[in-house]
């Protein structure tokens, strides 16, 4: 290894122990566990967290713990509470992140200091800047928790040595990356073509698809944005949005807070894309 790689690993370590630091900076915001956990009588790793993960990431199924604990020894499993940032803004971030529980927002912020929400994440999707990137990896979002949150952090090196070494997990990453590009050109054609009310209930739609979990409130789905957040993703204003919100609530098709939104009735939202 050359004088030059080894600054370079050295200067990677460090950065990765400032993030580490970060993290763990304050044990009643956020909480680090262990990735694998030790069979104290046969040394094998218990299946336990790693099992989890693969039950809840489409894209590792049917890989074994060993795989995993081989190709990305450092991994670990971290616990959000509900604000606190995974990552910000304009720092550099080496890791890869998976969802295991909760969502996450992904915001960006101009130099007047106004946020854009861009993404809201669920269970089982992978975010992180070093997700495709090759080059300098300076993250172009803050990425934020919504609710209690526990996410998978790997080393984007160790991701992609998985990835190397199982072919498939690697088609099923171009499938995910592919479905998001989808997703960002039906976003572009509605802003193009479609009403608000349309947008809102496309956004709707495409949220309360991605997310498993019933409403804790007794309704149909659970989406914990604000509605300046969701006016972002639609590309209304929020008065627009707000107005529209308030019609569907006395139609009894959704209900909502200043901190959530819960879908009652998909089938009019459905209708609503079509007018």
């Amino acid at each position: 290894m050359n004088v030059r790689s080894m600054r370079r690993d050295s200067l990677h370590r460090q950065e990765r122990n400032a993030l580490d630091a970060e993290l763990g900076r304050g044990a009643l915001r956020v909480r680090r566990e262990s990735p694998i956990e030790t069979n104290k009588r046969t040394g094998a790793p218990a299946e336990g967290t790693l099992s989890d993960l693969m039950k809840r990431c489409a894209l590792l199924e049917g890989l074994s713990p060993q795989d995993l604990q081989r190709d990305c020894p450092t991994a670990a499993t971290y616990s959000f509470r509900h604000g606190s940032a995974i990552y910000y803004q304009g720092k550099r971030c080496d890791d890869l992140f998976c969802i295991l529980d909760g969502q996450i927002k992904l915001a960006r912020v101009n130099r007047e200091g106004r946020e854009l929400t861009t993404a809201l994440m669920t269970v089982g999707e992978l975010f992180g800047p070093a997700l495709g990137a090759q080059g300098a990896r300076q993250t172009l979002e803050t990425a934020t928790a919504k609710g209690s949150v526990v996410v998978w952090r790997v080393a984007a090196e160790e991701f992609h040595q998985l990835l190397l070494n199982r072919p498939v997990l690697g088609l099923r990453m171009v499938e995910a990356l592919a479905r998001r590009q989808r997703q960002t050109q039906r976003r572009l054609e509605c802003a193009v073509f479609k009403r608000a009310q349309a947008r809102l209930a496309e956004t709707l739609r495409e949220l309360s698809g991605a997310f498993e979990p019933r409403c804790e409130h007794g309704f149909g789905t659970h989406i914990r944005l604000t509605q300046q957040e969701l006016a972002d993703l639609v590309g209304a204003t929020r008065p627009v949005v707000s107005t529209i919100l308030n019609r569907l609530r006395k139609q009894g098709v959704l209900g909502y807070s200043r901190e959530y939104l819960c879908v009652r009735s998909i089938e009019t939202i459905e209708q609503l894309i079509g007018e």
